[in-house]
Parts: structure tokens; C-alpha cells; sequence
């Protein structure tokens, strides 16, 4: 089978890897490119146009269209944040397959609407973190799950980059979705909760920092209270260096500690490092190449829909939903200034 599939929507700079995908596949055909709003766009439908050889005939500047005339079978969309629900109606009630990307949602309410949609479409909803497809990510998951540190009592988390390009950009309008804390705390969040198993914190506090004349924060901190203690995820618009093309001072990365050890990936020399009782000066783990079908997005979508498998980990829109609690919680306490606030957000 030769599965057609439509990028659509710029606004995230990630679409035009996420076309490449979809053109290097073996099994797949890009029919269709769509952008509605490129005034909006960090990405770029002509540099997807050119690079992956999609004719004028089938670029597109209204969604509903371009799925009418191409009839894919998968959309990969790039809408703003505070867009995705909507979009992911509008495949989903077309029975289309759609990959949003990251971040999952602009709050829980938005979460629900897409898992709604997605509950009653034939169509199915995947989330795209584009770290899902690190092999240093995938290592660090495989090191936990084996239970090389023991069980993990706390982690803390640091994410950003010096800003998103352009300065005018969608980013920092908080009406679209922009600002560090649902971006980057989205990654925290997500990925913290996948280390552990699903595991929720039982309350979160918050701070996030607009300077003056901003109107959305370029920092946050959260501090979860679990019942093994504190764990601390951190956000910031405005590192020393975008990560991508020199290791910003603080460094990205998470901090582990187990009972049995810890680990870190903030290391520069060393993409992880290990500490354990029986060797406390500790070791370095190179992670292992990723292999198919787990390389990147589109091949891990057309395997799990070719074998009728469940998109597990980040991709899953159910452990996105999850993690939307920590974020939902702690834009609650940072609006209280602070405030302590119990997990919001359990669906019944």
C-alpha cells in the first residue's frame, strides 16, 4: 500500500522535517501541502514544495479542499497551539489519520476536545515530539524501565533555547499558545511522565516570569510534589545559545535520582552519564542507534497503522493528556502567584 499523505499548516518550523519524512518513506506519497495562514508560519510550504517535489496543483491555501481533492490518508499538521483542537476535528471528522505537533494542547479543555474526536473518528490522533525520535531519550527510558538507577524518586528538568525565531512570531502572543512554559514544560511534563510509568505528582507550584513590556513568560519553574519528593521542570525563552547549535550554560537535559542511582544527560562530553552504588565515580552510556520503525514520526505511524499496533509513549495522546495536568496545574499556581495547587484535570 502506498499511504498518500498532506502537510498542512506552518506555523510549527518542525513541518518541513516532518514533510521530509513523509517523502523519503518508502510506502509513501506526499499528495498535498497546505498552509492557511502563512502569515503565521516559522515554517515553510515552498521549501517543502521544492525539496520534496509536490507541483503547484497540490498546494493549498484551504484545508478543506486539499483533503477533498487529494484524499490522503494521513495529515501531518503544524497549526499554532491554540489551533490544534480545531484542526484535529476537521481531519478527524473526515476519517483521516493526523499527527499534531507538539505541544499536545493549549490546556486540558483543548486536550479533551482532540480526544473526543479522535474517540469517535475512524480516523486515528498522534502527537509528534520531535526528541521522541533521540536515541539519547530512547536510551534513558530503556535504562530506567531496567531498572538501573532503581525506582526513580525525583527528576529535574531543564528546557528552552535563546528564543523563538521570528521575534514577532506567534511564540510570545499568549492568545496563540506562545511562551516557554506550555512549549517547553510541554516536553518536561511529557517526557517526566513517561520516565515514570504514567506517575503524577500530587500537587505542582509555579513561577513564571514575563519581563516588562512582555506579554508572555520567557521563564518558568515548576516544583511537583510526588509522593517520593520534589521534582523540578524549568523553561526558558532566552538561553545563552540555542541548543541546536552550541550547549547553552544551564545546560538542557534531565537529572534522575533513584534509589539505587542516578543519572544525568546535561553532561556535554558525555550524552549520558550513570552513577550507582557499585561505581559512585560513575560511566558513560553511548545510546545505541534507533532502528526501524522507530527512526522517526511518519515511519512509526505507518508501522502501527499497517499492523494495527497503539502509538505508545510520547506519540500516545493519552500520556499527552496526562501530562496536560502538570501543565494545566502550574499555569493555575502561576496565576495564583505561586500557590501550591492540587493535580487539576482527572477525567472520569
Amino acid at each position: 500500500m502506498t499511504w498518500r499523505v498532506v502537510g498542512a499548516n506552518f506555523d510549527q518550523m518542525h513541518m518541513n522535517t516532518n514533510v521530509a519524512w513523509a517523502a523519503d518513506h518508502p510506502d509513501v506519497k506526499v499528495v498535498g501541502l497546505c498552509d492557511e495562514h502563512p502569515e503565521t508560519s516559522t515554517g515553510s510550504l515552498e521549501e517543502s514544495a521544492t525539496d520534496c517535489e509536490v507541483p503547484s496543483g497540490q498546494q493549498y491555501d484551504d484545508l478543506e479542499v486539499c483533503l477533498r481533492e487529494v484524499e490522503p490518508n494521513i495529515v501531518i499538521g503544524g497549526p499554532m497551539n491554540s489551533a490544534h483542537p480545531a484542526f484535529v476535528e476537521r481531519v478527524l471528522a473526515h476519517g483521516i489519520h493526523v499527527a499534531i505537533e507538539k505541544p499536545f494542547a493549549q490546556s486540558l479543555a483543548d486536550a479533551d476536545r482532540m480526544l473526543d474526536a479522535d474517540a469517535e473518528s475512524a480516523g486515528r490522533l498522534a502527537v509528534n515530539w520531535p526528541v521522541a525520535w533521540s536515541p539519547v531519550h530512547n536510551e534513558l527510558r530503556e535504562l530506567l524501565a531496567t531498572g538501573t538507577i532503581g525506582d526513580v524518586i525525583e527528576i529535574q528538568y531543564y528546557g528552552g533555547n535563546a528564543g523563538a525565531p521570528p521575534d514577532d512570531s506567534w511564540f510570545y502572543d499568549p492568545e496563540s499558545g506562545g511562551g516557554s512554559l506550555l512549549d517547553y514544560l510541554g516536553y518536561g511534563a511529557t517526557f517526566t511522565t513517561w520516565f515514570r510509568d504514567g506517575e503524577l505528582p500530587n500537587t505542582v507550584s509555579a513561577h513564571t516570569h514575563p519581563p516588562v513590556g512582555d506579554s508572555v513568560d520567557l521563564q518558568s519553574a515548576s516544583v511537583c510534589r510526588y509522593e517520593t519528593g520534589l521534582s523540578t521542570l524549568q523553561t526558558s525563552l532566552r538561553t545563552s545559545t540555542h541548543p541546536w547549535e552550541h550547549d547553552p550554560i544551564p545546560a538542557k537535559g534531565y537529572d534522575i535520582v533513584g534509589t539505587k542511582g542516578a543519572i544525568t544527560t546535561r553532561q556535554h562530553d558525555v550524552p549520558i552519564r550513570v552513577q550507582t552504588a557499585d561505581v559512585p565515580d560513575g560511566y558513560a552510556v553511548e545510546p545505541d542507534p534507533l532502528e526501524a520503525p522507530h527512526t522517526n514520526l511518519v515511519q512509526y505511524l505507518i508501522h502501527c497503522l499497517e499492523n494495527d499496533e497503539p502509538f505508545v509513549g510520547p506519540t500516545d495522546p493519552k500520556l499527552c493528556r496526562k501530562a496536560q495536568r502538570i501543565i494545566e496545574t502550574a499555569q493555575q499556581s502561576a496565576a495564583a502567584a505561586g500557590v501550591e495547587t492540587e493535580l487539576v484535570g482527572e477525567r472520569r
